[in-house]
């Protein structure tokens, strides 16, 4: 063997270790790793507009940075259900929450897994979900819940520009 041919070889078995030619299949998240909450009372899809920490005179969040704006078609991670306040509710101590950190996005329909990509109905009341997996099969999920992987089966519009 010649002594390039050597070299690729040593090479290759040290980036190439024993064992790695097969990969390893990936692990698929489970419902309690993407934040699936079950369906929000009366159905309702989440938006900001029937979560408790919205100030809707105000057009602002309660926990999300001080200065973002947040219109009543958005929704973030902590989305709490209930009915709005019309001013900030004091939460002393608790430092603001960036908006790029906490899922903040505009969802004109609200969230829920009936209106998500990932999301298949079936004849029964739940559905099929393909981005989270159970037991190595698809997860079953109820149309009305929903998790952090919501992707809108449509783009949405920014109310306040009329821009996606």
């Amino acid at each position: 063997m010649s002594a390039t041919r050597q070299a690729i070889t040593e090479l290759q078995k040290l980036i190439e270790p024993e064992g790695q030619d097969d990969p390893k299949p990936a692990v698929s998240p489970q419902l309690s790793d993407v934040l699936y909450v079950a369906p929000a009372p009366g159905g309702e899809h989440r938006n900001c507009l029937n979560c408790v920490l919205w100030a809707s005179k105000l057009e602002q969040c309660s926990i999300i940075d001080r200065e973002e704006p947040i219109g009543a078609h958005h929704v973030c991670g902590y989305h709490l259900f209930g009915a709005p306040s019309k001013a900030k509710v004091n939460l002393p101590g608790l430092a603001p929450v960036d908006p790029r950190f906490s899922g903040l996005v505009l969802a004109q329909e609200g969230v829920a897994c009936e209106n998500c990509n990932h999301f298949s109905a079936e004849e029964d009341e739940e559905g099929v979900c393909a981005a989270v997996m159970k037991r190595k099969r698809q997860a079953h999920v109820h149309p009305k819940g929903c998790c952090t992987l919501w992707d809108p089966r449509s783009t949405p519009t920014d109310p306040k520009t009329k821009t996606p």
